[in-house]
């Protein structure tokens, strides 16, 4: 695979002082070749989704994490407007919606959400929503402590308890995280099913399923902060979407923490999980499972695994994966590489992953009808390539679409000495939507968007994403 000595540069010289700091072109563009002709990637103007609060009333989790989808006769956007929290994740999002190709957009109420699923053959949708967290504090919770060497870690725990965990992780802040097979724990959460939303042909109102998941060696966490005791809920965080071979696959990761099903043992990273349907979303199956194999060198200590990810089908038949693997909390980093890995088996089989960016944070991926495979990723800065062969192996250059230097001086109140939200002025979680045969919707945050009187607020944008041949 190619790789780009200019790009990992950026890796070394983004924190540069504000002065030196390169800034995107307002309407950037990208030259590459494929197949031996040439090709230009445009970017289309800034188009207003919502404009939310100022940064300064709230910097992380309001008026983030923009989620999009394509019903046919229109876009939908979820905006996030709540807490970034994992008792948050199901709370309400404020829904937006476009009629002519992402040019504007009109608010809409929240009960739209059960069409932004995925069609199934009989004309029903699924759609797997975000989940909040579960309290169990009143659940007795044994202390890693009271482990014995004679433990029995077959032992299910009984009615109102949890086990002595598996393994036991932090975050920075206080938070401890306990891990538990979830074939231990008492009932409902030994359960391995995904809650979805299904809405059958014709009906106006979703109803509420669960989906059986096959899930070896799931691991559950409970998130424990002074008296909060909350078990993490296990939706899958990925876009389901239709394969090549006409099943519906969806993306996951595991929890702060998981037993590595390949020996048994706890890991303390994040591992990313592929799944598959064979029945139209009755129940799906693992397809593939992705330990960070930390090793202290290619794969550095400081990184939270394989968490967001996000995939997608080549033209010769192979499947490409993209992971994240920065992760703060456990860490103290924002950024960490992003990697990437292939399979030529339909899933079955993956190489080795290696780096693909010095950056990454949930990368997404689409195909456009064209011909054309768009990866988008960031923080700091966010970024586009394009696939330049059929195989996923060669790729563009980078086309930068918002600078990886310091924004903070772009703020109404500019810090002194900027924390690295304030630096980077974004929630840096990019989506993409195909457009056309030759195009795609980029969605995106900017902290510093300014309102119609100029003050900066936190604004959900789109702009299009347009390849063309360039006429030698």
């Amino acid at each position: 695979m190619r790789r780009y000595s200019l790009f990992f540069t950026l890796a070394v010289v983004f924190f540069a002082a504000a002065s030196s700091a390169s800034v995107a072109e307002e309407f950037p563009s990208l030259t590459f070749e494929k197949g031996g002709k040439t090709y230009r990637i445009e970017v289309g103007e800034e188009r207003v989704i919502v404009r939310g609060i100022r940064p300064e009333e709230q910097l992380w989790g309001p008026y983030q994490f923009p989620r999009p989808y394509d019903l046919g006769d229109r876009f939908v956007v979820g905006v996030h407007i709540t807490e970034d929290n994992i008792a948050t994740y199901g709370a309400k999002n404020r829904w937006f919606e476009s009629r002519d190709q992402g040019l504007t957009w009109q608010e809409v109420d929240e009960s739209i959400r059960p069409e932004c699923g995925v069609p199934l053959a009989n004309g029903d949708k699924l759609f797997f929503p975000t989940e909040n967290a579960v309290d169990v504090s009143d659940y007795l919770i044994r202390s890693f402590e009271r482990r014995l060497p004679n433990y029995d870690y077959t032992k299910k725990a009984e009615p109102g308890t949890f086990p002595i965990p598996d393994g036991v992780t932090c975050w920075m802040g206080g938070t401890t995280i306990y891990a538990y097979n979830a074939d231990r724990l008492p009932a409902p959460f030994d359960k391995k099913v995904w809650r979805a939303k299904l809405l059958r042909a014709g009906e106006k109102e979703a109803v509420d399923v669960e989906v059986p998941v096959d899930w070896p060696c799931l691991t559950r966490v409970v998130h424990m902060y002074g008296s909060q005791r909350v078990l993490k809920s296990i939706f899958p965080r990925g876009n389901l979407k239709r394969g090549a071979d006409g099943a519906l696959w969806i993306s996951a990761f595991s929890g702060e923490g998981h037993i590595d099903p390949s020996n048994g043992q706890y890991s303390p990273y994040y591992s990313a999980e592929l799944f598959r349907s064979a029945d139209e979303g009755k129940s799906f199956q693992r397809v593939a499972h992705m330990e960070y194999p930390a090793d202290g060198q290619y794969y550095p200590y400081a990184s939270g695994g394989f968490s967001d990810s996000d995939f997608e089908f080549m033209p010769d038949g192979s499947i490409v994966w993209f992971f994240r693997s920065n992760w703060y909390g456990s860490t103290g980093e924002e950024w960490s590489p992003m990697y990437f890995t292939r399979s030529t088996d339909m899933g079955k089989t993956w190489a080795k992953p290696t780096r693909f960016a010095p950056v990454g944070t949930l990368p997404r991926l689409c195909n456009l009808k064209g011909g054309f495979t768009l990866v988008c990723y960031a923080r700091p800065g966010m970024f586009v390539q394009v696939c330049t062969d059929d195989s996923g192996i060669e790729w563009s250059e980078p086309l930068e679409l918002m600078t990886p230097g310091d924004r903070s001086h772009l703020a109404n109140k500019v810090e002194e000495s900027p924390r690295f939200h304030d630096w980077d002025g974004a929630c840096n979680n990019p989506e993409l939507l195909p457009l056309d045969d030759n195009s795609a919707l980029f969605f995106y945050s900017d902290f510093y968007y300014p309102d119609e009187e100029g003050v900066k607020r936190k604004t959900i944008l789109c702009r299009t994403l347009t390849i063309t041949e360039v006429e030698k």
